[in-house]
């Protein structure tokens, strides 16, 4: 997230969670489940093996002050291989990418020292995520970047994906403060003199960049349309003959400020939950950006992500929340991305975890329900799909197939007073052995309900995640999907 944007949101703690929904308390009802359930025809060829999903694409994203000792009002330390509930987390919820910056990188307070870095490595070492680390750019040192880097490359190089230098550069900030920045091709000359000389010293390292802020050509930003492309299209055209680089990272707040766009809960809930952002919003950015990127032949990871980049109460800590982020990694899954890593900036109103500001534990926030529902569903080869449905009922469907299960995930985002449930009949070109099924649900089927449950059961942060799946005694392929709801299907095959 930009560091000029919403500073103050940085020492804000989310009150605890109430696990309820009273019927009354909002107008964004379900209604009777009991109506005419509209028919979803899905056919999957489970031969047609499209792109492999990387093992680590489920990602949070951190701060870099988040690594130091008792930041934001945590006691000890976020990361660490001694923090159980830290470990427990990423754990139930699938997390195997971290990637730490944010504007915190770039501003002037105090850096992490090799102490704060050593805990960090111990938590990548007990929790098994790979780890983007970043360096300062804004009026930064090079000698210090160097000697971080080779410290971190060092003692542990097996537990780095890549490095990064810098944050969101095509804001107008960094025009303002640092004079050796003033339009991209400044800012790419400083990038390559800072990455240069960390490969002097560590040849055979790679980097990614720019981690743009910009989702796609807009105006917010000097020069943002320089050559007519985003700054990440450039960078991948300028850099991709250098070895340099790995992967290109692009930032993606969906829905932009709430605050600026002075947005209800209700627009939020609705946003997250319309057929727009997946049919416009996604593909506009992919199309303007993401897809030049891979047409140079360079892959691309979202490492700072959310539905939003600040947040309300209710509309950000909404069940909402985890229907758009389950929904919103098979996208990009499916449009060959490399990773989506969630920014959870302690104690932004969307983080995916949160704190208890009484006890200090931790706690999982519904958008972190999400993340664990694509982990069980997401992983395998991405399978084509054709669906037959109403085109004004607003579900989305994905397929996946690793070595003997084909997934299957069903988003029904319908919800209010006319929602309704989705009768689902599932066709495919094998023969079935066993079929499962999880449920992904709110209490009444409310989109904006504080709470969530991932196969029957609460995630928390101190034990196993104990949901279950369902056996479908028929092996009959057909599904209900209650309104505000996601199913995933777990189809075993000969």
């Amino acid at each position: 997230m930009n560091k000029f944007i919403k500073l103050t949101l940085l020492s804000l703690l989310v009150p605890t969670f109430v696990y309820s929904c009273s019927d009354n308390s909002s107008n964004l009802r379900s209604s009777d489940l009991n109506q005419g359930s509209p028919e979803v025809n899905i056919s999957i060829d489970a031969n047609e093996l499209g792109d492999l999903i990387p093992e680590d694409f489920c990602g949070l994203s951190v701060e870099t002050g988040s690594i130091r000792k008792n930041n934001a009002q945590y006691n000890g330390y976020f990361f660490s291989g001694n923090n159980k509930q830290t470990l427990q987390i990423f754990k139930n919820l699938g997390i195997r990418h971290l990637r730490v910056g944010g504007g915190s990188v770039d501003m002037n307070q105090e850096e992490p020292t090799f102490a704060d870095i050593d805990e960090l490595f111990s938590f990548a070492q007990n929790s098994g995520v790979k780890i983007i680390y970043s360096f300062r750019l804004l009026n930064g040192n090079i000698e210090h970047n160097v000697e971080l880097a080779q410290y971190i490359w060092n003692k542990y190089s097996e537990y780095i994906d890549c490095f990064a230098i810098g944050n969101e550069p095509d804001w107008n900030s960094y025009h303002k403060e640092d004079p050796e920045i003033v339009d991209y091709p400044t800012y790419l000359n400083k990038w390559k003199k800072f990455a240069i000389a960390i490969r002097n010293v560590i040849p055979e390292v790679r980097f990614t960049g720019p981690n743009t802020g910009s989702n796609f050509p807009v105006t917010g930003a000097k020069d943002t349309n320089y050559n007519g492309a985003s700054w990440t299209v450039n960078f991948a055209k300028d850099l991709k003959s250098t070895g340099l680089i790995s992967k290109l990272s692009q930032h993606n707040y969906v829905g932009q400020d709430v605050e600026a766009l002075k947005l209800t809960p209700e627009q939020m809930i609705q946003k997250m939950l319309s057929s727009s952002w997946v049919d416009n919003e996604y593909s506009t950015l992919f199309n303007a950006t993401l897809k030049p990127v891979l047409d140079e032949g360079l892959p691309y990871r979202l490492a700072e992500s959310n539905s939003f980049s600040s947040g309300c109460e209710i509309g950000s800590t909404s069940f909402a929340t985890a229907l758009f982020s389950l929904d919103y990694m098979h996208w990009w899954a499916k449009n060959k991305c490399s990773g989506v890593n969630f920014h959870n900036k302690q104690w932004v109103l969307n983080a995916p975890i949160t704190m208890d500001k009484i006890t200090g534990d931790l706690l999982i926030a519904p958008v972190g329900y999400g993340i664990a529902a694509f982990g069980l569903g997401g992983h395998g080869y991405v399978l084509p799909i054709n669906v037959n449905k109403d085109k004004n009922f607003n579900i989305t469907v994905y397929a996946v197939r690793d070595k003997n299960d084909i997934y299957v995930t069903l988003i029904n985002k319908e919800y209010g007073d006319d929602a309704i449930k989705a009768a689902v009949s599932i066709s495919l070109n094998r023969d079935v052995q066993n079929v499962e099924t999880l449920d992904l649900l709110s209490p009444n089927n409310r989109p904006d309900c504080q709470d969530a449950m991932l196969g029957g059961e609460k995630i928390t942060s101190v034990e196993d995640w104990k949901g279950k799946w369902n056996l479908v005694s028929d092996k009959k392929m057909k599904f209900e999907v209650l309104p505000t709801s996601a199913l995933i299907v777990k189809i075993t095959v000969r």
